[in-house]
């Protein structure tokens, strides 16, 4: 039984390997090709694998191009909770979370823009955000439930970061849903607009302005903020 179990782990480590060299090699030829021109055959050459060992993981280039997206937000909800596990105090998590995130999409910069460009992508980025007109089909409504799961985990990690701000008195009491509806946005904010300002911050420069600007709103006062829980 032992070495059954052992065997198992053992596969499901190889797995996991092979999936996340199927998913890089993708990243690689999307900025290479595009997402439209790229091909299973380019995929497998890149990451060095059989066709028949890629279509094993994935059955096409939709869902190989949807695992990428739900694999971006795997990366930051896996990271959040190791920032929110660790013992710093709940001002360096935030900061630090910030900085993640905005390094993590600095670097996946070019590959959105790619994607950006694919019509299929964007249909399903248009569901996500509700715009979508017509019929949608099951699968594509699953992933896009599956997205906004994802998504929601995410911000309840950053939730429980300012909960144990405000329950040690590093942080004053708010109300979390407007405060994590404030953050994201400022975050998703600046990282669209970074595409489009002459002057390019540096990640450390925008995580210190973005945190000192939302901290100035969260930080405990001596006296009791208007519109303050008690």
């Amino acid at each position: 039984m032992k070495q059954t179990k052992i065997r198992r782990e053992r596969e499901e480590r190889r797995r996991q390997e092979n999936r996340r060299l199927i998913l890089e090699a993708a990243e690689r030829v999307i900025l290479q090709k595009g997402t439209s021109a790229m091909t299973m055959d380019d995929v497998a050459r890149e990451a060095a694998f059989s066709k028949a060992t890629l279509y094993h993981y994935f059955r096409n280039k939709g869902e190989l191009v949807q695992e990428l997206l739900a694999n971006f937000f795997d990366e930051v909800k896996q990271e959040i909770q190791k920032i929110h596990n660790s013992r710093l105090a709940a001002g360096e998590k935030l900061k630090r979370g910030i900085y993640f995130y905005l390094h993590f999409t600095q670097a996946k910069e070019n590959l959105s823009r790619m994607l950006m460009m694919d019509r299929g992508f964007m249909e399903k980025i248009r569901i996500l955000a509700g715009n979508a007109k017509g019929a949608v089909s099951l699968k594509d409504r699953q992933f896009v439930d599956m997205i906004r799961l994802k998504r929601r985990e995410i911000l309840e990690g950053t939730a429980e970061i300012l909960k144990e701000g405000m329950a040690s008195g590093e942080f004053r009491r708010v109300d979390l849903d407007r405060a994590i509806t404030f953050l994201e946005s400022t975050v998703w904010g600046y990282c669209h607009a970074r595409l489009w300002r002459d002057r390019k911050y540096g990640v450390k420069e925008a995580t210190e302005l973005i945190h000192s600007l939302f901290l100035q709103g969260i930080e405990r006062k001596s006296a009791a903020w208007k519109g303050e829980s008690r």
